[in-house]
């Protein structure tokens, strides 16, 4: 039975379950404010997304949170492991299922070291979490060799994966995932298998439990279109640009996290003003058609934190323009229009 109401219902995450990604204990989205509540859209595409067994497709601004984003659902659905693939100009469709070390290989076999193809593969992020969701027994024939780059969990479980700025690949790479993606199966050619003078290639078993179906979200910035193809099996949402009360709301969490206090109690109190005041100034200068990049929510969380902090007798508003202003066009308008401590 499709339940759409997975992480919607989920209660808030324990800021102390321990999150492994890439197999490596992390403290991403710790405090991240991701509720029915706070963001109705947002959660309202994740449950169809969970529910339906579909990719999340998020776009946005740069610096949006978009990739934090993933982090954040996992830890609500109460998932442990996530993997992160960080999408290049030259990713290829295997890349996010395995690597495999060929020149390696080629080096050991001259030197004429004995050794198992399975010694030069390491499983990537979606490979990782498909296999995540098997018994050990099912995939034994994947299992072969050394080196993997991945550790199988103590029981079958599910997993989360992020695909991290997918525009950025070729038209070819989104294509070529679409059977892998909605079947959760893959080949490695590199291993083969002899059988009744047939030689075959390994590759993983039909998905075991769909409830173990690895959650994908998938970032893009939209800086070029995505195949019709891939679209339509993803469910889409834009992280849009919180609110006065959400903004507020992130910056007392994630000053708390930095510097270990809100702003009501940074820098003696002083700070509270002058944080007040960027929210004024961050609104006009987004609002300003002169404007080039409007700066994303990572660049206002970095100005607080440069407000919140003692400036050390330098002038916190010109260190500020440097985090917000990311061009020369935009650091001439905010020097016009908004220099200075009176919002």
């Amino acid at each position: 039975m499709i339940d759409f109401g997975q992480f919607s219902r989920a209660p808030d995450p324990d800021p102390k379950t321990t999150l492994l990604v890439n197999g490596e204990p992390s403290g991403e989205a710790v405090g991240y404010h991701l509720s029915p509540r706070e963001s109705p859209d947002l959660t309202a595409a994740i449950d169809v997304a969970v529910g339906l067994g579909r990719p999340l497709l998020v776009t946005g601004e740069p610096g949006s949170g978009k990739t934090t984003l993933g982090y954040a659902v996992a830890r609500r659905l109460g998932i442990e492991r996530a993997y992160l693939f960080v999408t290049k100009s030259t990713s290829e469709a295997r890349d996010l299922f395995y690597s495999y070390d060929a020149l390696g290989r080629f080096r050991d076999a001259q030197a004429q070291k004995a050794a198992e193809p399975g010694d030069y593969l390491a499983y990537q992020a979606l490979g990782a979490a498909i296999l995540d969701a098997h018994d050990p027994g099912q995939i034994a024939h994947l299992s072969v060799g050394r080196s993997h780059g991945w550790a199988p969990p103590e029981k079958p479980c599910r997993s989360l994966v992020v695909i991290d700025e997918i525009d950025k690949a070729s038209r070819d790479f989104a294509n070529d995932i679409l059977v892998e993606i909605e079947k959760l199966q893959f080949s490695v050619p590199e291993l083969t298998a002899q059988g009744d003078g047939i030689r075959r290639v390994r590759g993983s078993p039909p998905f075991p439990d769909p409830a173990l179906r690895p959650v994908v979200v998938v970032t893009s910035n939209a800086e070029r279109p995505l195949p019709d193809a891939f679209l339509r099996r993803c469910v889409y949402v834009e992280a849009k640009f919180p609110d006065d009360a959400l903004l507020r709301a992130i910056l007392r969490t994630t000053l708390n996290r930095r510097i270990g206090t809100g702003w009501d109690d940074a820098d003696g109190g002083s700070a509270a003003g002058r944080i007040e005041d960027l929210l004024f100034k961050v609104k006009v200068f987004r609002d300003d058609p002169a404007v080039t990049k409007k700066p994303g929510l990572a660049e206002v969380i970095d100005a607080a934190t440069v407000l919140a902090a003692p400036a050390g007798g330098r002038d916190p508003w010109g260190m500020v323009a440097a985090t917000l202003a990311k061009t020369r066009e935009d650091r001439a308008v905010w020097a016009a229009r908004l220099a200075g401590t009176a919002g």
